[in-house]
């Protein structure tokens, strides 16, 4: 490598928070393998919020999963820095004999904070989330939109600077929905989060996201990239959100079209 080729790649190393590289993932043995991934390259900036949609099967969990380090690309390579990567999935998965403020403890235990400092962060956290008074509160006694805002506060508790979210409130009601994403865009620009997140609602990523990556199934690739220009705060109800989410509706469908 050259110098200038040293320096091109560190500037882009510098200006990227996540760097995926013609990465490819494959499943199963050989003769019987499904390839999920095929020569996918990604660059998310510092503090984007990136949606990725496409329908089921396109490799949209599989990409998550790699750049959490929770699996590892057959080919290509991912590169987040030095940053903390914190995941978010669907269900909330709280630890149903602890309460709140033991499932959040125990997320600051093991990433290593004091244990005479993790009162206050907790109490912290519990504001972020807008849940202060309910750190007594065991998961059974929650509604969902709660559990996820614990589960939220429980990931943020690892001091992350990438938070990957993969269809956090697929299983909640519209109007839950409806105040999770404002939680989530409210933490985002208060933490300058990169945020990475899966959705198959096309009106929910143009409700959130900075970027949307329409992803092509059978090997998953991504097809086309979106941006979305419009002012913040959005509304789900908003004009401009229901005309960016019926562009990307017409991509998929051409996508889909193209597949068949």
């Amino acid at each position: 490598m050259t110098l200038s080729e040293a320096q091109a790649t560190a500037t882009i190393l510098q200006s990227a928070a996540i760097r995926v590289q013609n990465v490819t993932k494959r499943f199963g043995r050989d003769g019987q393998q499904t390839v999920a991934l095929r020569d996918v390259s990604l660059t998310v900036k510092p503090s984007e919020f990136l949606c990725v949609v496409g329908r089921s099967g396109c490799g949209k969990s599989t990409l998550l999963n790699l750049i959490a380090d929770l699996d590892r690309p057959s080919e290509g390579f991912i590169d987040v820095g030095a940053r903390k990567v914190g995941v978010m999935f669907q269900e909330a998965s709280l630890f149903p004999w602890l309460t709140v403020r033991g499932n959040i403890d125990l997320a600051l235990k093991l990433s290593g904070v004091p244990k005479d400092l993790r009162a206050d962060r907790i109490q912290e956290l519990l504001e972020t989330v807008q849940l202060s008074g309910m750190g007594a509160k065991r998961p059974h006694e929650l509604s969902g939109g709660m559990r996820q805002r614990v589960a939220l506060a429980r990931t943020l508790a690892q001091d992350c600077e990438i938070l990957l979210m993969d269809e956090p409130f697929a299983s909640l009601d519209a109007i839950t929905r409806d105040a999770m994403h404002e939680q989530t865009e409210r933490i985002w620009a208060e933490r300058h989060l990169t945020i990475v997140f899966v959705t198959h609602n096309v009106r929910e990523a143009a409700r959130l996201a900075n970027r949307v990556i329409v992803m092509k199934p059978a090997p998953g690739r991504i097809g086309s990239q979106f941006s979305i220009d419009i002012p913040r705060p959005r509304r789900m109800e908003d004009l401009s959100v229901a005309t960016s989410a019926a562009d990307l509706h017409e991509l998929l469908q051409e996508q889909e079209a193209g597949h068949e």
